[in-house]
């Protein structure tokens, strides 16, 4: 088997363990365009700040061809120094959305329609981390079945090992790491770039889905 490392440890008279690694991958498309949604507002007055962010947040939420997770709404004071005392010169506001959709032209069309909201200078659309991936969803069950095909391969495995050893041998422990990466590429966009084309949506591809379980077989 490539790159496997077998270690033996003698437990007891005629018994001794095999440790080893093994990879299991699957690729699924992905399906879900999901990028960030900043709109970041600055004024002299706390009110016209809270104003503004509340007509895009309005917006935000009523448009229903995208799905909206982790909003957040803050807004601050600025301050610059004057005679050594900090003196409060304005506000600045941020309103935040992760934005999903299995449809390109749905996200264009409801970052136009956010932008077509903008009417003052000091208001910005950002767009951030612009990428194509997998549902978690889906990823929970990729992984799912990944950890079930690395169990029946384990068990396969120990009964070819008794039959070529001739000995009884059994799955002991099998170790799985719970830590993935899940690359994307990153692009933004101020509401300037975009103004009114559409935004350069990233090619969809495939993505690899994979484990590393750690296997402990026990013979005697």
């Amino acid at each position: 088997m490539k790159y496997l490392v077998l270690m033996l440890l003698p437990i007891y008279l005629f018994s001794f363990e095999i440790n080893f690694n093994k990879k299991f991958s699957k690729s699924l498309p992905q399906d879900t365009l999901t990028t960030y949604l900043s709109v970041v507002v600055t004024a002299e007055s706390e009110k016209e700040v809270n104003e503004r962010l509340k007509k895009f947040n309005k917006k935000i939420k009523s448009y229903d061809k995208v799905e909206k997770d982790h909003g957040s709404l803050n807004v601050r004071p600025e301050y610059r120094t004057s005679k050594n005392a900090p003196k409060i010169t304005g506000y600045r506001g941020e309103l935040r959305y992760k934005v999903s959709s299995d449809k390109a032209s749905d996200i264009n069309e409801f970052i136009n329609e956010v932008i077509e909201l903008k009417e003052k200078r000091e208001t910005n659309v950002v767009i951030s981390n612009l990428s194509w991936t997998i549902k978690d969803s889906a990823f929970d069950i990729a992984n799912d079945i990944l950890r079930l095909e690395a169990i029946n391969w384990a068990n396969t495995y120990a009964k070819n090992l008794s039959e070529d050893l001739k000995l009884e041998c059994k799955v002991k422990n099998i170790s799985v790491n719970n830590s993935y990466f899940r690359p994307m590429a990153k692009m933004a966009y101020s509401n300037a770039e975009m103004s009114d084309e559409k935004i350069a949506v990233p090619e969809s591809n495939k993505e690899d889905i994979s484990i590393n379980p750690s296997f402990v077989m026990e013979c005697k």
